[in-house]
């Protein structure tokens, strides 16, 4: 009884009228009487579901806690600034030069000559060995 007084008192109140509660502790899940260890694991147990609903509770709400991280302090350039760095066309090519487009794909003849001219017409292999 001395060691479970001792394990006892390292947890809140409400800790322990909840794990000492027949009707909702330990003496409900475990065999009686339980050992020091299933008490310790059922106190932290329920420590942690407060945490959690601590945390639940308090989702969303600013409790005047500075921000994990603090925006940058530097000043961005405006739109205006940035138009006049880079232009109308915000640095992507030169808005006056016609877009040249690509010829169209070979022909079948264009192709054959191709082949031919270059030699890369097929050549089955040599079986013979």
């Amino acid at each position: 009884m001395a060691s479970l007084g001792m394990v006892l008192e390292q947890y809140p109140s409400d800790i322990v009228e909840y794990i000492t509660d027949p009707r909702t502790g330990v003496q409900r899940h475990k065999t009686f009487p339980p050992s020091i260890a299933e008490i310790v694991s059922a106190c932290e147990e329920r420590a942690s579901y407060l945490q959690r609903m601590d945390r639940y509770a308090n989702w969303g709400k600013n409790n005047d806690q500075p921000a994990l991280l603090e925006a940058p302090r530097e000043t961005r350039p405006t739109y205006a600034e940035l138009k006049a760095k880079y232009g109308e066309n915000w640095g992507l090519g030169d808005p006056e030069k016609p877009v040249e487009r690509k010829s169209q794909a070979p022909t079948i003849d264009q192709l054959r000559h191709h082949y031919q001219h270059h030699d890369l017409a097929f050549k089955p292999k040599n079986t013979e060995t």
